[in-house]
């Protein structure tokens, strides 16, 4: 047998060479395509996720007004990819979550021409100085393997979104201004952790209350204005700002107050945005300062102001409370602070303590003193966070003058206060829309008040509290093409300066009604001059029954209305009443009252609150119910409340209700 020319074995050589040759091409396909367009879907997914942890980390910063505790986030930074037996990964992407800005002082949020309702306040808000506050950014910058064009995610000034070569887009709405509403939370701290795993980051609330303080432009022709560096331009602040900026400034029945949003070159690429709001507005401003990361520098004492406090006046032989509250930059309490106190003069009373120490909500008590034989007039305390000496300045932030008004002893009154305040002149009557108490239901309310208060006033907001549950609505039968009247709107006030109200379709009860600025058709905040009387109409009164919603009859109905008003003089006060439109029914009026008791150093803030010395002439009482928000709005029932955690110095309400519908009301500050 022969072999010479046979070439079957080469045959299977060359086969076999080309099917290698084949799996090769094939995987290295597979290295070279397949295995980067999956690990690119691995980091575009990681991408999305890192977002929404951003958006977390958004909301816990903006959240610090008025959260005390420490909140932590956890953030994401690297993914991994998953295992291949053949193919093989690059190492895992990782990424950046580092802070710009938040250290450098010349990086900053600035608030000009506010100057403060408040006299005492004032003081530091003074509109001529401008108020700088250190602040700036917190991005995430992915390092990627494969997804070359991720953006990289920032967080600044309440706003979250993704920054691309080609522009920017938002992930989040802003939280800075809402109408009248302006808040401010500034960034602090030194952060900047690369890793492929998940880190936790902190948010300190380094300065927090939900305080606010009401602001206005400093004269006729400046503006209230924020500014800030921002890697936005004004151009998208303007869309994000878009529901509040005015198209008709001047305008304030929109409920929009923002004139303009202008830029200015800044450093780098940063942009100077300035927000700019309306003039002739009061505005209220709330600030916070969060910390994260290292370097997060603390806030001490800036100026010290009453809390209502402004105006004293006590009779020969009686003491009277006064109340102060040190603040910082960012207008939050500062505890632990000594503030000393004297009283300028001769003769002219005295304090119990001349050093108190500010509590965990910044408020320091002193307790002004008379005796028969001070003299009678008006006495001048002053207050400071330094030695009171003959450098002191009642007009600068750290000093207080509080004038005293010392009046001869009202025989028989105990000391009392006498006829003084705000008065309710029990002359609350039933009328239907027309104005007349015959024809048609009678479901509008009105009734008046007196300022006895010896200055002017200026109303604010008024709450309003039925105390048949059944009444859930407040609506006038009148449309808005009509000009403002007296029972053609759901809230008129005629004073000195009338003012108004309207919620278009009407609004649910129970509410608190802020006069110039709710609803759809809205008028200034009323003023009412000393001895002057103000006549409330609210219109019209819905009950909810069986058979759908209808007006009610009010006569015999008891309301419960809060009035909140500011002082010419500084600060603002507030007067409880309960009107019942032709007095009460069948039972004679109850008589509310309780005591507010703790267990001492055990108590951690907890009081128990007792309304059994209420009484009724027929010892009917079958409501208890209690306001622990001063919002005017009772939202608790029962005749005892116990280990309920209450701020020292709140004003806490409580109504009783007897069986025929009759109430009244009592508020007394805890300790």
């Amino acid at each position: 047998m022969t072999f010479t020319g046979d070439e079957r074995a080469q045959s299977v050589q060359v086969g076999a060479v080309l099917l290698f040759g084949v799996l090769i091409i094939a995987f290295s396909s597979y290295q070279a395509f397949a295995v980067p367009e999956q690990n690119r879907e691995v980091e575009f997914n990681h991408n999305q996720q890192v977002q929404t942890h951003l958006q977390d980390l958004r909301n816990a910063i903006v959240s610090v007004p008025g959260q005390p505790s420490q909140q932590a986030v956890s953030v994401q930074l690297g993914t991994r990819y998953p295992s291949r037996l053949v193919a093989t990964n690059p190492g895992p992407p990782s990424g950046l979550l580092y802070t710009d800005g938040t250290t450098n002082e010349s990086q900053n949020l600035t608030v000009r021409n506010a100057e403060a309702i408040n006299p005492e306040t004032a003081d530091y808000w003074d509109g001529t100085a401008p108020r700088h506050y250190n602040t700036g950014a917190i991005a995430y910058k992915p390092e990627y393997n494969v997804y070359g064009e991720a953006p990289e995610t920032v967080y600044e000034h309440s706003v979250v979104y993704n920054q691309f070569r080609e522009g920017n887009i938002t992930l989040s709405e802003q939280a800075m201004v809402d109408g009248r509403d302006i808040t401010l939370v500034a960034l602090n701290g030194s952060m900047s952790r690369s890793a492929s795993d998940s880190v936790t980051v902190d948010v300190r609330p380094t300065s927090q209350s939900s305080r606010t303080v009401r602001v206005t432009n400093a004269t006729e022709t400046s503006n209230v204005s924020v500014s800030f560096l921002s890697r936005l331009p004004a151009e998208e602040w303007r869309v994000l700002l878009e529901d509040e900026i005015d198209p008709s400034p001047g305008n304030k029945s929109n409920d929009r107050y923002i004139a303009n949003v202008i830029e200015a070159e800044g450093p780098g690429s940063l942009y100077n945005v300035t927000v700019v709001f309306e003039r002739g507005a009061t505005y209220r401003l709330k600030m916070a300062k969060a910390g994260v990361g290292t370097r997060v520098a603390s806030e001490s004492d800036a100026y010290l102001t009453t809390v209502g406090s402004e105006n004293v006046t006590v009779a020969k032989g009686d003491d009277e409370e006064i109340v102060l509250e040190v603040r910082d930059a960012y207008n939050n309490p500062v505890s632990d602070v000594e503030v000393n106190g004297s009283v300028d003069g001769s003769n002219a009373g005295s304090l119990t303590t001349d050093t108190e120490s500010s509590d965990s909500d910044g408020r320091v008590r002193f307790v002004y003193e008379t005796s028969q034989s001070t003299t009678t007039g008006t006495a001048t305390v002053q207050f400071s966070l330094d030695e009171i000496n003959g450098s002191f300045d009642g007009e600068s932030p750290e000093d207080v003058s509080v004038p005293v008004t010392v009046t001869e002893a009202n025989p028989g009154s105990g000391g009392g206060s006498g006829n003084t305040g705000l008065i309710y002149n029990e002359d609350a009557i039933a009328l239907n829309s027309n104005g007349n108490t015959d024809g048609g239901v009678d479901g509008g309310v009105q009734f008046s008040v007196t300022n006895e208060l010896g200055e002017e006033i200026t109303i604010t907001t008024v709450a309003i509290d039925p105390v048949n549950d059944d009444i859930i609505r407040l609506s006038d039968t009148f449309s808005n093409d009509r000009d403002p009247a007296p029972q053609e709107n759901e809230v008129y006030i005629q004073a000195d300066t009338n003012g108004y109200t309207d919620f278009g379709g009407g609004t649910d009860v129970p509410r608190t009604v802020d006069v110039d600025s709710d609803g759809s058709l809205n008028g200034p905040n009323p003023v009412l001059s000393d001895t002057s009387t103000a006549t409330f109409h609210l219109f019209e009164f819905i009950q909810d029954t069986l058979f759908g919603s209808s007006e009610i009859d009010m006569t015999g109905e008891s309301v419960t209305i809060t009035v909140t008003y500011e002082l010419s003089s500084g600060g603002t006060d507030s007067k409880m009443f309960t009107v019942t439109p032709g007095g009460a029914n069948t039972n004679e009026q109850p008589n509310a009252d309780f005591t507010i008791t703790s267990d001492g150093s055990e108590s951690n803030g907890k009081w128990d609150f007792d309304a059994s010395p209420s009484s009724d002439p027929q010892g009917d009482i079958v409501t208890y119910e209690w306001d622990f928000d001063e919002d005017g709005i009772f939202e608790t029932t029962g005749q005892t409340v116990e280990k309920k955690r209450v701020d020292s110095g709140t004003v806490v309400a409580l109504r009783v209700v007897d069986s025929e519908g009759n109430a009244d009301t009592v508020r007394k500050e805890v300790p």
